[in-house]
């Protein structure tokens, strides 16, 4: 592509998104292209600024969080959300993280680790060519939406808590702790795990604390001397998170803690364990790690260890051993995750001799089948306790949880040793219908199974660069509403890179960049003229995110029939407006942070094939469409993203002088980056959207 490539590289990155940890998800798409090469130069750069700065450099504040008054948040119940037109949920995942944990972790060396974990652990199943089996509705456990009480704690360093609704707070219940990993946050943690979601089936509290900052802007914990106070600040998290366990207490009744936590926080988890934690009885770690040296352990009281890890983790070894990109090359190599378990169950007198093999299940979309296989420690173990391992064959570091048996799993896994309440599936699964369509290039098509003889809305949703449909929809969590909403939704996935990452052919921005010749403008028109064979289409929207939402605007530039709008998270559209000089007019928001640097919400056109800003393409739509351009029309603020406090986005509509009662509107999330962490109502906000505000005819 010659002098073109090293910015298109930057949107290309830019659009990768499957969850994990992240640089609060900044850096979510960009780091999964990364080479060793790199890797080198930033682990490099990692050992200057230790040489540099590390002396001149505060710590965080290490004293025990001070206890203001908290705030009390009660969420309201499903009816009221309604009335509020809101709602909702959660992954072109970082690019994960995220690995999905859709970008787990940018700056360095380790940073990236955890932020192209997501893309990264994508990129390795696609080019082993495993791709996801079909999965039909039945097999997806999902929680009903019921929305906690939600408390602030921890003075000036704050936590959230979530109590059940209406909760006898006298009555003893389980507190689970989670902890995220390097470079991300609570926030992002919780749309991974989704605990959340099961606060009031499970009838649980949820304690969601944050890691302080280091010197380049990650947050971390101080774990074990192997991860991941990288910069030596040595905050005393311990006692932060013991503090936040007692405070919570004075709100709640808990008879037992759970510690929780992926990749850091996994090694956070073991670190708890070792210290005295009242109520802590029992941890779950994935791709985490335990002390490699087992005298650091310093209270080994005996509690319940389950270790989740993939077998094809490249940067928390399986087997253990040094993290592979730790800048600091004295580190001790990290234990097993075999070792790990072993260890605990060596602790509590457990019988190593007589382990049970409980059945395979399925935590990773990225493979094939029920991929994990369970080893289990029971037989002699003091108080009870229960020593397991997952191992997810073939999974990376942020495996593709969402859809499978992983947070059910570990819920389930939880209530066997301590008695969280029995968690019951939705009846969503029987109230959604799926077909296949598209003839050798499938896609999934989903209806309401009651659905009568009318017409019914058919939406497409469309994931970013590195992602699959399976994480868009967690993302967008559209498949949830299918009944509720009475629309149709198709789920297409794109063609699959040199470098094993799936994309759109959308425009010269973004993201073919690799020069195929594929036509998924021609194929996502085929999937929805094939569901007109199925269903009566009373009209066709478009919803994506990054590459996908490039892509919406490249279904509206070449005129997909029936299309009433289109929605763009985080997306853009030809830098050159000849290029859809031909276009009908349509229905346009678009959804943009201010603070994204992949897809920079005022476009960049630097170079051929560069994009649009935000402002720029609402009103190409709008003189498009004939509107008014300038009577522009403020509406309240919203709140959108969950890690931004308050109501963060503006609202901007023009609908004067549009032609067939079209609505071009543009909101800004005000501090948001690339992948935008939205609020429960997210879902509702969209579609109510489309089908209530798009049109006013």
């Amino acid at each position: 592509m010659g002098s073109n490539r090293l910015p298109q590289v930057r949107v290309e990155c830019a659009a990768r998104l499957t969850v994990s940890e992240g640089a609060r998800w900044r850096a979510a798409d960009t780091l999964t292209f990364m080479r060793r090469t790199v890797v080198l130069l930033v682990g490099l750069l990692v050992v200057a600024l230790i040489v540099a700065g590390c002396g001149d450099d505060e710590a965080p504040d290490q004293a025990e969080p001070e206890r203001s008054a908290p705030q009390v948040e009660q969420q309201d119940d499903a009816g009221q959300r309604d009335g509020e037109t809101a709602r909702s949920q959660q992954s072109d995942q970082a690019e994960p993280t995220q690995t999905a944990v859709e970008q787990e972790a940018q700056q360095s060396t380790l940073e990236q680790s955890e932020q192209a974990q997501a893309a990264q652990v994508v990129e390795e199943q696609s080019q082993r060519e495993q791709e996801t089996g079909d999965r039909t509705q039945q097999q997806v456990q999902q929680p009903r939406q019921e929305r906690p009480t939600k408390v602030v704690l921890g003075g000036g360093r704050p936590a959230t808590l979530l109590l059940p609704q209406e909760a006898d707070r006298t009555v003893a219940r389980p507190l689970i702790v989670l902890l995220h990993g390097y470079s991300s946050f609570a926030g992002q943690a919780d749309q991974y795990f989704q605990f959340s979601q099961w606060v009031d089936e499970g009838d649980f509290g949820l304690l969601l604390p944050d890691g302080t900052t280091d010197q380049i802007g990650n947050r971390f914990w101080n774990a074990t001397p192997e991860c991941c106070d990288i910069f030596g600040a040595e905050p005393d998290d311990v006692r932060y998170i013991k503090a936040l366990i007692e405070e919570a207490g004075t709100y709640a009744a808990f008879d037992h803690v759970f510690a929780v936590g992926h990749s850091n926080g996994g090694f956070m988890a073991y670190r708890l364990a070792c210290e005295e934690v009242p109520g802590l009885t029992a941890i779950v770690s994935l791709a985490g790690g335990a002390f490699a040296d087992f005298e650091d352990c310093r209270v080994p009281t005996p509690l319940s260890v389950l270790q989740i890890h993939g077998t094809a983790d490249r940067f928390v070894l399986y087997e253990g051993g040094r993290l592979p990109d730790h800048p600091d090359p004295d580190r001790q190599a990290v234990p097993g995750a075999k070792d790990s378990v072993l260890r605990w169950a060596e602790r509590a007198g457990c019988d190593i001799e007589d382990a049970r093999f409980p059945p395979r299940i399925d935590t990773d979309t990225a493979v094939e089948g029920a991929e994990t296989s369970i080893v289990r420690f029971a037989e002699g173990c003091a108080e009870g306790t229960v020593m397991e391992l997952w191992k997810i064959e073939g999974g990376g570091h942020v495996p593709l949880v969402w859809g499978t048996d992983f947070t059910p799993g570990i819920l389930k896994w939880l209530l066997e040793r301590y008695g969280i309440d029995a968690l019951e599936e939705d009846s969503a699964s029987t109230e959604v219908e799926e077909r296949t369509i598209g003839g050798e290039r499938t896609a999934q098509l989903l209806l309401p199974a009651d659905r009568g003889a009318g017409p019914l809305p058919v939406v497409v949703s469309l994931h970013g660069y590195g992602g699959d449909a399976e994480g868009q929809d967690w993302y967008f969590g559209l498949s949830d509403r299918i009944a509720e909403y009475g629309f149709a939704l198709i789920t297409p996935q794109g063609t699959t890179d040199s470098s094993g990452s799936r994309f759109w052919n959308a425009t010269d921005g973004c993201c073919n960049f690799y020069g195929g010749d594929v036509d998924d403008s021609g194929w996502i028109s085929s999937l929805v003229a094939d569901a007109r064979e199925i269903v009566d289409v009373s009209g066709v929207y478009v919803v994506g995110y990054s590459n996908g939402g490039f892509m919406s605007y490249r279904l509206a530039c070449d005129g997909l029939e029936g299309l009433v709008a289109i929605a763009s998270v985080a997306g853009s559209s030809f830098g050159d407006p000849e290029r859809c000089a031909d276009a009908l007019p349509v229905s346009v928001l678009q959804i943009h942070g201010t603070q994204d640097m992949q897809i920079p919400y005022g476009g960049t056109l630097e170079y051929e094939g560069g994009y649009s800003g935000a402002l720029e393409l609402v009103t190409r739509w709008a003189e498009r469409a004939g509107c008014q351009v300038d009577s522009d029309v403020a509406l309240p603020d919203i709140d959108l993203d969950v890690s931004i406090d308050g109501a963060e986005t503006s609202v901007r509509r023009i609908r004067d002088g549009c032609s067939d009662g079209i609505t071009i509107e543009l909101w800004t999330i005000e501090g948001a980056d690339h992948f935008p962490i939205f609020q429960e109502d997210w879902p509702d906000r969209l579609l109510k959207w489309l089908f209530n505000e798009s049109r006013t005819k």
